[in-house]
């Protein structure tokens, strides 16, 4: 009987210790796919600010804003931007006279399907970018990840006020459009459950040139 209960207790033990050790693996690996997709997001992330910020800071390059205004208005719904498009002068003066090309970049919303986020069903989106040189046809030239949760643009004035109709705005004042704020937040590209970090969030107060 004393050697039954040695081996029960022996086998207990070595159960509790299995499983602990179980836990821990599982727990370690759980660490380092939650690490990897955080670095996954913040690098995913950083790209697409990194390109959007490029195409913003070029808006209105080479146009005269007292004739008009180098961008459309952008299109809001629920919320979000569906699309925004603005436009640029590439000037070739190797030439004479001076050759001008009119280059438009547009984004695009486009719903992807829905997450689940600390129990919130949350719609995902990609941006689109879009391309049109001169009076050719737009065509692809980029996309972000199918992860955007949230993706906001508004011209700002002069005290950081979103202008309303910056459109017609410029067209009254040519210095009542002055920053562009562009905003975006991107969900992980896994779900887990225990995961710190799953959104990251990006926000910028862009200067429209002169």
């Amino acid at each position: 009987m004393t050697l039954i209960l040695d081996n029960l207790s022996a086998l207990v033990v070595g159960a509790t210790v299995f499983l602990m050790m179980l836990s821990t693996q599982l727990r370690v690996t759980e660490m380092s796919v939650e690490q990897s997709t955080s670095y996954m997001m913040k690098n995913q992330a950083s790209s697409l600010a990194t390109w959007v910020e490029e195409d913003i800071l070029r808006l209105g390059e080479n146009i005269d804003k007292t004739v008009e205004a180098p961008y459309e208005n952008p299109v809001q719904a629920n919320g979000r931007t569906t699309e925004f498009t603005f436009f640029r002068d590439s000037i070739n003066t190797n030439v004479a006279p001076p050759d001008t090309l009119r280059i438009q970049t547009r984004y695009d919303l486009e719903e992807i399907g829905e997450r689940v986020l600390e129990g919130d069903t949350l719609s995902v989106y990609r941006i689109n970018r879009n391309v049109k040189m001169g009076g050719g046809a737009w065509q692809p030239a980029g996309q972000s990840p199918p992860l955007v949760s949230v993706f906001r643009v508004d011209m700002l004035d002069m005290d950081a006020q979103v202008v309303a109709d910056p459109v017609a705005a410029l067209a009254a004042d040519p210095l009542s459009v002055r920053n562009t704020r562009v905003r975006f937040a991107m969900v992980a590209p896994y779900d887990l459950e225990r995961s710190t970090l799953q959104q990251v969030y990006y926000g910028s107060t862009l200067i429209i040139p002169n």
